[in-house]
Parts: structure tokens; C-alpha cells; sequence
């Protein structure tokens, strides 16, 4: 069975937390910074291609019904927020999983 990838759209909210969180990184160590953005690519490219591999994520704020989860592929901390919709997977946010990502995502921070 052939499977077509979803359309890509990453909201610019996780475009700023890609960027944040590999500032973070390239402070550090430049091979990490790398290693993470090739994390980040490869999960959200595997996400297009299987969109439903993350837990369904149950937030009280009705826009945001359909959002789902993933971690980031050797960055375990770190989750991927994305609703996959018709034939695209929009991407809207990156956070540490220590985030109170509950709180944002029900408009209470």
C-alpha cells in the first residue's frame, strides 16, 4: 500500500519554538543543535506519512479539538502539537514537556 503524505503547514508559532529551542541548543553544543533540527524534520516528515501515531490530545477550548501529540525523535522531552486535517498536517506548537502546554492551549496563559 502507497501512502501519500499530508500537505505540510507549520504555524509560525512552532516555526518561533523550533528556533527557541535550537538557540537554547546551539548555545551549548552545535552538534546537538543540528542533531535537533534533523529531529524535528524527520518526526514531522514521518508524521505527514502516518498522521495518526499520536495520542489525541483533550483540551476544554473547542478550537482546539483534533490536536494531537508526539515527541521528537531522540529529544523525548520534546512534543510536537499538530492536527493532521483533510489532506494537510498543520504543525501549531514545540514545547518541553514540562510546559504547562494545557494552560496555552485553553487560552489560560
Amino acid at each position: 500500500m502507497n501512502v501519500t503524505p499530508l500537505i505540510l503547514d507549520i504555524d509560525e508559532d512552532a516555526q518561533s519554538d523550533i528556533a527557541e529551542i535550537g538557540l537554547y541548543y546551539a548555545e551549548r553544543d552545535r552538534d546537538i543543535e543540528n542533531r535537533f533540527y534533523q529531529a524535528v524534520d524527520q518526526t514531522i516528515q514521518m508524521l505527514t506519512q502516518s498522521p495518526y501515531l499520536g495520542e489525541r490530545c483533550q483540551f476544554r477550548n473547542p478550537k482546539m479539538k483534533g490536536i494531537r501529540v508526539w515527541q521528537v525523535s531522540g529529544f523525548r522531552n520534546y512534543l510536537i502539537f499538530y492536527r493532521p486535517q483533510g489532506d494537510e498536517l498543520h504543525v501549531l506548537r514545540i514545547f518541553h514537556g514540562a510546559r504547562d502546554y494545557a494552560s496555552m492551549f485553553n487560552g489560560e496563559s
